[in-house]
């Protein structure tokens, strides 16, 4: 999707709001907006200097502030990440590693949301993914936290969400506010608003319908079985050949199949993996079903994707989503412009986690196309913005390497809301020039297929998974693309050793304290929803 050019213009036309109400004072803003950047890669941001996607309102951003080109999450997980930018905690010492499980905050720690809140400003949070329910305990300092979602599926797209966003702006307006604006769209699946419908179904050569299986939602579809054999017909948009078959259910179900009198007797060009419950199909096929009856309505359930070739459509479609949420997030810039706000907020914007979009191969050798479960710069580098309007001079590209844990104080720092003592990152207005600290990196399971970690101390980036006994080394100096792993070509230097026994005795002790990963019973079909279990 082409960005609006009129937001574009608006948004940045706002840059000279910013520095305009910046100019010859050094009060603090009024108001702050966290705006969290789900499974959006740094490469894509065109303030990052490769710019694979366009987004000029976040390039817009970074124009008049900061932008951070070694911004990195400590884990590729939606949930946990989210409580790293909360807490300003490691997820080990959180004790939350997985999406769906509940941070239970047993050290009653206070969020950055908290700090608002006690200091007398409103606070609220507009989510747009299932696994940030209040439920799973982000919620802690908000007054208003808005994370409902349509029957068919578990997350929002950015329109949505601004949808939410701008009447409470409106209504808190005049009132000093702490405002967290989460957007997804980059997430799976990759189907910006206005994805064509890509699937019809036929019943015995009579139309029943057409949807959108890029959107990955839960369709139902009222039929009527005639007494005998009846067949119902799936006719495919993709023009694809890479692939044997062209789409995929993870979700099938025909209301009393099974039953007395109602029995699919077989699939033509369909196979079925017993493993995860797949069916997979081709562009034209059919399932032939048995009414031993009068006529019957019934109703057929059923959830999938396309399936698509990587380096070509994927990466499109990633990309389309990408812009689409910038020219949202632009939309949210105008927005605090027309209600004359925009001089006295503050917006921190992070990415969560970055997104592999086959540069690697999983496990079983299969080109790898999501996060959680590998740790490379890809699933892990992800863009920081920080924009005052009060910082005079200037926009700043800082190159020095930080994390996630930053958030928190940054934005307690700039607010004036103290330190409580649990933060482990540090207040980034204050750390230029100073030495980086090392970055350690987790994921976990049974989400991820195995623990791993990883420690970045620029420009050596090690990941280690244990239960394999392997070690991957990336000179990032030399291979910033992390292509060539070094520890499988014989012995490191030294420095590197050292490296790694570090990273070592951290996974053991990290390990040796891991409690059980309960995920919630009520969490697990949105999960498997959403892509993060089978």
């Amino acid at each position: 999707m082409k960005p609006n050019r009129a937001v574009v213009g608006l948004a940045a036309a706002l840059a000279g709001v910013f520095f305009a109400a910046g100019c010859g004072r050094e009060s603090r803003p009024r108001n702050f907006i966290l705006v969290t950047l789900d499974t959006t890669r740094a490469d894509h941001i065109g303030a990052s200097g490769r710019g694979r996607a366009a987004t000029p309102n976040l390039d817009a951003l970074a124009a008049r502030g900061m932008y951070f080109k070694n911004a990195y999450a400590l884990t590729p997980v939606t949930l946990p990440s989210h409580a790293v930018m909360f807490f300003s905690e490691p997820p080990a010492e959180l004790k939350l590693y997985n999406n769906g499980q509940t941070f239970r905050n047993p050290r009653s720690l206070p969020s950055l949301a908290a700090l608002f809140k006690k200091a007398g400003f409103a606070t609220a949070a507009f989510v747009s993914l299932g696994v940030l329910q209040p439920v799973f305990g982000l919620n802690q300092g908000f007054d208003t936290y808005a994370a409902d979602f349509p029957a068919d599926r578990w997350y929002l797209r950015a329109g949505e969400v601004n949808a939410r966003v701008f009447p409470w702006l409106e209504a808190h307006r005049g009132t000093p506010f702490f405002l967290w604006v989460h957007y997804s769209d980059p997430h799976e699946p990759y189907a910006p608003p206005g994805a064509p419908d890509d699937l019809t179904i036929y019943v015995n050569d009579k139309r029943l319908g057409s949807y959108c299986l890029s959107n990955y939602t839960l369709n139902a579809a009222d039929l009527v079985l005639a007494p005998g054999m009846n067949e119902i017909r799936f006719e495919v948009k993709n023009d694809s050949d890479a692939f044997p078959f062209h789409a995929r259910f993870d979700v099938f179900k025909l209301e009393g199949e099974d039953e007395s009198g109602l029995k699919i007797k077989r699939y033509r060009d369909w196979i079925f993996n017993k493993d995860d419950g797949t069916y997979f199909f081709k562009r034209t096929s059919a399932v032939l079903v048995e009414n031993a009856g009068r006529p019957r309505a019934v109703r057929m359930t059923f959830r999938g994707k396309l399936i698509l070739p990587i380096d070509t459509t994927l990466r499109a479609d990633y990309r389309r989503e990408v812009e689409y949420m910038d020219g949202e997030f632009g939309r949210l810039a105008a927005k605090l412009g027309e209600l004359g706000l925009a001089g006295d907020t503050a917006i921190l914007a992070a990415g969560d986690h970055g997104e592999g979009l086959g540069e690697y191969n999983d496990e079983a050798g299969v080109r790898y196309v999501g996060h959680i479960h590998f740790l490379q710069d890809v699933y892990m580098k992800v863009p920081l913005i920080l924009a005052d309007p009060n910082r005079p001079g200037p926009p700043a590209v800082r190159g020095d390497f930080v994390s996630l844990l930053d958030v928190a104080p940054t934005a307690a720092g700039l607010m004036g809301l103290g330190r409580p003592s649990h933060f482990r990152g540090r207040d980034l207005r204050r750390t230029a020039g100073t030495a980086a600290p090392e970055i350690f990196q987790e994921t976990y399971k049974p989400e991820a297929v195995r623990d791993r970690f990883g420690i970045l101390a620029f420009p050596w980036h090690l990941i280690f998974t244990p239960e394999l006994r392997r070690l991957e080394a990336y000179d990032q100096g030399t291979d910033p693309d992390e292509m060539r792993d070094l520890a499988a070509k014989g012995p490191l230097p030294d420095d590197v050793e050292a490296l790694r026994r570090k990273l070592e005795a951290r996974a053991r002790e990290v390990l040796a304290g891991k409690e059980t990963v309960k995920v919630e019973k009520s969490a697990e079909d949105m999960l498997r929803a959403l892509g993060y279990i089978k």
